[in-house]
């Protein structure tokens, strides 16, 4: 009896690791979204509710392998565009690293030509996505700024989760399939003399593999109105 039930065991163990092995791997498992090689560069166009505020957004990674937090990061340029009257020119600079399966954001720099430094006026990274993708995930995402003034504090909760997304993007550069979609929503906590507020956002992202993010859409939650609307123009990776 005992020998029938040893080998009935067995049989179960090995049907289950072969199971098990021969499983497929999620779609896109290993794919990375974002890639970030030097001088490649991206255009997006962001139109904000209403139509008054329309600007064109080009990326561009100046540096692939600054030290920040004791790691390399991939530096990104930023300039805007405007498009209409009271749409305003500027400028950004932030950062991007590997940590712990995930690409991380720091947007606390600035730069000029090849020089960048960090203002210090916030603290920590965001969690961008999974990288590499490696199925459906969740995380995540504590953060503290003050960069509307100095007197200002904003603390900042979110949730966000990742998945592929069937359902094929349309986009001014393109059709993109298999995207991966990342869904965030922000809960933020504002605090300055004159008031305390809270703000609620949900931001949902698509990342076309080897490509980057090819549009973007914020509101304040299902069922809100937009708020505004990111889409890719043109793009150039680098190789």
């Amino acid at each position: 009896m005992m020998k029938v039930f040893t080998a009935a065991s067995t049989l179960v163990l090995v049907t289950w690791a072969l199971a098990t092995a021969l499983a497929p791997l999620p779609l896109m498992s290993g794919a990375e979204f974002f890639p970030l090689t030097l001088h490649s560069s991206w255009t997006h166009r962001v139109t904000f509710s209403g139509g008054d505020y329309l600007y064109y957004m080009t990326g561009t990674v100046i540096k692939d392998d600054w030290s920040l937090l004791n790691r390399k990061s991939y530096v990104v340029a930023e300039e805007y565009e405007p498009l209409t009257k009271r749409a305003p020119r500027a400028k950004s600079t932030v950062a991007y690293f590997h940590k712990n399966g995930f690409l991380h954001r720091y947007p606390w720099l600035d730069s000029e030509g090849n020089k960048i430094w960090d203002t210090k006026m916030g603290q920590g990274a965001e969690q961008v996505l999974p990288s590499p993708y490696m199925g459906d995930t969740t995380w995540q995402n504590d953060r503290q700024t003050s960069t509307w003034a100095r007197d200002v504090e904003q603390n900042v909760t979110a949730s966000a989760k990742a998945w592929i997304d069937p359902v094929a993007v349309q986009v001014p550069a393109g059709t993109f399939r298999n995207c991966l979609r990342v869904e965030t929503l922000t809960l933020s906590h504002v605090v300055s003399a004159q008031r305390i507020a809270d703000f609620r956002l949900q931001f949902i992202e698509w990342y076309a593999k080897g490509v980057g993010l090819v549009k973007a859409v914020s509101s304040e939650g299902e069922g809100t109105p937009v708020k505004s609307v990111t889409e890719l123009v043109w793009y150039d990776v680098q190789k």
